[in-house]
């Protein structure tokens, strides 16, 4: 990634307490900040991080294709392989993930926006797009909003270096996978506001129980600016510990309805979406699945909290689309519902609900790979979904992966696939033309292959 980053070296230095190690009385600027070796320009800060490979590995390249300075470990053996020119334009830091974070939250403190968090087990894509939308009519140049998936130790420091003077508002979505990322993300971008959308089940095999992932999520309160605002759904698991921290650390706790009585309601459940009734007014929203409602109904209590206008809101429902792989429709020979990018036992819950609702009286089948990073839990959830499919007897359950077997057994129309070409070539054979397939796994599952064979199927 890059980012605009306009710092002198020795405003670098003294924010990590280092004293000038280049001979160059000039001061250079840097105007650019990359982790990638591969997206250098001219007057670029790069930053190697450690991960499948030691990004320290390209400092070479990146120095080559025009970085003017690097970040560097102390002592790291790379140093070796650099000339003595090279050498000197080394800042040396102790950790440069944890560096990174620190300049993108001096940068981020030089501004005064609206910073708006958003965590949750899932639904934290959506409810950012949401709330990109809600703020759209503030123009690019005031809203920043996280781009892809950008949500972890890398993303959220790029999402800050795009505050600029004219930013008003920023939409910052936080993922973790490990206890004490969202403590980490939450001081690094001091939000004003902040949403938890759900909590759930995902990543438990890292974090061992519930109670430690809702803990891992409330922490989202502890890098929060004085007088900060805290948006929960009033069915939240958890709650009441919500109530307690937030209470404890002086942070204003807004509810919002969506399982009593909420402010907006449903009108007509249609195939393609819902009907929705929201201050006297219809209004359309164009995707199935109940459970994306909370994330709607999350949008409206930031926007009342901002006293968006209501023609903003209405229009933010009715124009709002589902991101790549994510409840896709496509539409050939059969109809997938693409929602191949994640998935964890509450996301999985809500896209059945979602398919069995576009289905209708058609046959339907559902794709669902291995839900990773669940641990010993593994079979107990794989088990649970299998048996929520037992409502639904007319349907197929295609399980992919060695976790899946579990979730078949639970169900009298199933079958368990080892191999994407089995799994692929039995659809082909056996699946009646015009049928409707969920796709759906874990991201390294690579439900997209599946979908990809199955939307160039011409029968």
């Amino acid at each position: 990634m890059i980012a605009p980053f306009e710092y002198s070296l020795s405003t670098i230095l003294s924010l990590f307490s280092l004293k000038p190690v280049w001979e160059n009385p000039m001061n250079p600027k840097f105007f650019w900040i990359s982790t990638s070796s591969k997206e250098i320009q001219k007057n670029t800060l790069f930053v190697p991080l450690r991960g499948e490979r030691d990004g320290h590995e390209y400092i070479a390249d990146a120095l080559k294709a025009g970085a003017t300075g690097f970040l560097c470990e102390k002592n790291h053996p790379i140093l070796k392989n650099l000339s003595n020119e090279d050498q000197k334009k080394a800042i040396f830091v102790k950790d440069t993930l944890i560096a990174l974070g620190t300049l993108a939250n001096f940068h981020r403190n030089r501004f005064c926006p609206i910073v708006i968090a958003i965590t949750g087990s899932s639904g934290k894509t959506s409810t950012k797009d949401l709330l990109g939308g809600l703020f759209s009519f503030l123009g690019s140049k005031s809203l920043v909003v996280t781009e892809k998936n950008y949500n972890n130790e890398i993303g959220v420091p790029f999402t800050l270096f795009r505050i600029t003077e004219r930013t008003q508002v920023v939409i910052c979505e936080m993922g973790m996978n490990h206890r004490g990322e969202i403590n980490r993300l939450s001081k690094m971008a001091e939000p004003t506001h902040a949403l938890i959308t759900n909590i759930g089940s995902a990543h438990i095999e890292n974090l061992k129980s519930r109670e430690n992932i809702a803990e891992e999520k409330i922490d989202i309160i502890n890098g929060l600016r004085p007088n900060g605002v805290l948006f929960v759904p009033d069915d939240l698991d958890f709650l009441g510990r919500a109530k307690q921290r937030t209470k404890k650390s002086n942070v204003n706790l807004k509810i919002w309805k969506h399982s009593k009585n909420p402010e907006l309601k449903v009108n007509i459940v249609q195939k393609n979406g819902f009907l929705l009734e929201w201050r006297m007014e219809k209004i359309q929203w164009n995707i199935p699945g109940s459970k994306l409602l909370s994330n709607v109904r999350g949008m409206i209590a930031v926007g009342n909290f901002f006293q968006i206008p209501d023609v903003e809101m209405k229009k933010t429902i009715r124009t709002y689309k589902s991101p790549n792989k994510r409840l896709n429709i496509k539409k050939g020979f059969y109809t997938i519902i693409d929602d191949s990018y994640n998935a964890n036992p509450e996301s999985m819950l809500s896209s059945i609900d979602a398919s069995i609702q576009y289905a209708q009286n058609k046959p339907i089948v559902w794709v669902l790979g291995t839900m990773k990073e669940l641990g010993k839990f593994s079979k107990f959830y794989h088990e649970e979904i299998g048996k929520n499919l037992k409502k639904y007897p007319k349907g197929t359950l295609l399980g992919f992966g060695d976790d899946t077997l579990p979730m078949v057994k639970q169900v009298s129309n199933g079958k368990h696939f080892q191999s994407k070409v089995d799994l692929v070539e039995f659809i082909k054979k056996e699946i009646p033309k015009q049928a409707v397939i969920l796709v759906k796994g874990s991201r390294s599952m690579k439900m997209e292959e599946i979908v990809s064979e199955l939307v160039s199927f011409k029968g």
